[in-house]
């Protein structure tokens, strides 16, 4: 009995020993795709190299036991790549008396170097040449399977990182279709932007408003970018040039910021409220321009991990910029650092979820990007539609102001032509003058108002109008009288020994004289044309419309007798006075100037002081 025992369980050693052996010398049991599916992932069928291959001959590679393979599971396709040469191993079974064609499909992924697809006939026993996996939307190589067939499919791919793609095997209808819907949906989410940026453009056209331009280069960098990322990039154009591959992501990402960093300062006027960090915006833009030339030497991998920390940085930056803001209670800065706030949790997701921590969001990439993209440009839509209801408000409380002050101008030229009591030529003057000073006041909406109450016309000791006011009212009478062809006189009026008067009786008595002075220079005046100015100390100007010299002389003369013959009585003393006359007639000479009409009066005055004092002089050489 004992012996018995000994030897069925030395035959079950043996048994297994042998079992052991066999195992060893076959090689690996490659799955196999039945191609009567319509559309299968590559799932529970894949076996990944567990070595890489290094510089080994796609014919050593075929030729490897099963302890160099593993099998790999998928979930939703996404297949692990590995940096440097990653090779795969399938195969596909046609059973029916049919030749097919299946697709092998790899989702686009800038940090894949190149992909390449062998296939080894088993009945022939021979290796077809080497497929290299075409980029469009995807990366896709057709595989024909002939009748009542099997073949093995060698798959490599070299990565520059780490990275998730998704690998699915279609049938042709089941390809077409699948195509189809990507580019459909691309064509959604990147159309959907480029018309959201024509219309910006076209809105910009029709109000010229500089913060919609740059929103527009904004939404373009974002299109054109969105279009990088989801495969439609330059090597998409020119796959013979491997150099293209990820050469926009940065100059597209470093654009983009760039656009959003100068429509915040558009849209808070950092430029004049807050120049210091405007400075550090304008610095920084100096900064990515100086990156986009540099970063065509760098690695696309470099490139791509400089471009997310330069997206995140400028992003956190403009929201604790914006919280800033925020506290000074400026306007928009809350909408903005909340979407700021949404924009940067997208950017970190998609980073953290596809470039570190591997979760299998590859599957969904293409929809996550457009969302992520589109809600980007739906909120900065809305914080400029939100910029744009506030200036209406603005603009609209400004209108009515401007209402009230053309309103209250109205009413007060009503009240001026009740009591017009010149000729109608006259009146019509008046009207004409007082309906061009409404039209600028409602033109300039309230600005006109704001000058005026900064300017007082009027000199305050003497009521006469004042010097600034004289410098504007000579220009506009010495235009009409050249545009109407009449004479315009002009009369300086000085003061002899008024020195005299302030040493002896005081500055008090002084002023006291100029203002009696001025009242009779008042009284002589006949015509509401005629104007009268305190020029300055105890000079006096005297502008007389459509007069020639001999009336200009006229009312000098009659000015001049009647202060030397009243008089002026201050405290019961009577002060002796006499004046001093400089007329100059304007009769559209050639080359004289406002400032020439008044040095020739000055030089009359000069003259009839010269001469003696008490008298009047007119001043009749031509002007050099």
């Amino acid at each position: 009995m004992l012996l018995k025992k000994t030897l069925v369980f030395h035959l079950m050693l043996m048994l297994v020993f042998v079992s052991l052996l066999i195992a060893t010398s076959v090689k690996a049991q490659v799955p196999v795709y039945q191609l009567k599916h319509e559309e299968q992932l590559i799932e529970h069928y894949l076996y990944r190299l567990t070595e890489p291959a290094g510089s080994e001959q796609v014919v050593n590679i075929t030729n490897l036991a099963s302890d160099h393979w593993q099998p790999t599971q998928l979930a939703n396709g996404d297949l692990l790549i590995m940096p440097g040469e990653n090779w795969f191993v399938f195969k596909l079974e046609n059973s029916s008396e049919q030749t097919k064609h299946a697709y092998v499909v790899i989702a686009n992924q800038v940090r894949i170097k190149h992909s390449k697809l062998y296939v080894l006939d088993k009945v022939q026993k021979r290796q077809a040449k080497p497929m290299v996996l075409q980029r469009s939307n995807n990366r896709s190589a057709q595989v024909t399977v002939p009748p009542l067939s099997e073949v093995t499919i060698y798959l490599t791919i070299e990565s520059a990182t780490q990275l998730r793609s998704t690998a699915v095997v279609y049938s042709t209808a089941e390809y077409v279709e699948a195509n189809g819907k990507l580019q459909f949906q691309q064509g959604i989410t990147i159309g959907g932007l480029l018309c959201l940026s024509i219309a910006f453009i076209l809105l910009f056209f029709a109000i010229r408003n500089l913060s919609i331009l740059t929103l527009c280069g904004y939404l373009i960098s974002n299109t054109l970018l969105l279009a990088a990322m989801l495969g439609i990039n330059l090597y998409y154009f020119f796959p013979h040039l491997p150099t293209l591959a990820g050469i926009e992501l940065p100059l597209l990402i470093a654009s983009s910021a760039i656009f959003l960093l100068m429509f915040t300062t558009q849209l808070f006027n950092l430029k004049e409220k807050f120049p210091k960090n405007y400075q550090v915006i304008r610095m920084t833009c100096w900064g990515l321009l100086l990156y986009m030339p540099l970063s065509m030497k760098l690695s696309v991998v470099d490139n791509i991990s400089i471009s997310m920390a330069i997206n995140v940085l400028v992003i956190f930056s403009l929201m604790m910029l914006s919280l800033y803001l925020y506290g000074l209670r400026l306007r928009l800065a809350l909408l903005f650092t909340l979407v700021m706030a949404v924009q940067l949790i997208l950017i970190l997701v998609a980073i953290v979820s596809v470039n570190w921590l591997d979760i299998g969001f590859v599957a969904h990439r293409n929809l996550f990007y457009g969302i992520t993209f589109w809600l980007n440009g739906l909120l900065i839509t809305l914080i400029l539609s939100r910029q744009y209801r506030y200036q209406l408000a603005v603009k609209h409380e400004a209108q009515q102001q401007a209402l009230d002050s053309a309103i209250a101008s109205e009413r007060s030229q009503e009240a001026l032509l009740k009591l017009q009591t010149q000729s109608q030529e006259e009146l019509e003057e008046r009207v004409q003058a007082r309906t061009l000073e409404l039209n600028i006041a409602l033109q300039e909406l309230g600005e006109a108002n704001r000058e005026l109450e900064q300017k007082n016309t009027l000199d305050e000791l003497t009521g006469l109008f004042n010097r600034r006011f004289y410098d504007q009212k000579i220009v506009a009478e010495y235009r009409r009288s050249k545009r109407n062809l009449t004479p315009l006189s002009l009369v300086l009026i000085d003061v002899d020994h008024f020195k005299a008067v302030n040493d002896t009786y005081g500055h008090l008595a002084g002023d006291q004289c100029l203002v009696w002075l001025s009242h009779l220079i008042q009284k002589s005046l006949k015509r509401s044309t005629d104007m009268a100015f305190r020029y300055g100390g105890e000079e006096f100007c005297l502008i007389l419309p459509d007069t020639d010299s001999q009336g200009a002389i006229t009312l000098a003369e009659v000015l001049r007798k009647a202060v030397a013959k009243q008089g002026f009585n201050y405290k019961e003393v009577h002060i002796k006075l006499t004046i001093s006359n400089g007329i100059y007639t304007y009769q559209q000479q050639d080359g004289v100037t406002p400032e020439q009409i008044f040095a020739a009066a000055d030089k009359a005055l000069y003259q009839a002081k010269g001469n003696g004092r008490n008298q009047t002089q007119v001043f009749e050489h031509n002007l050099d």
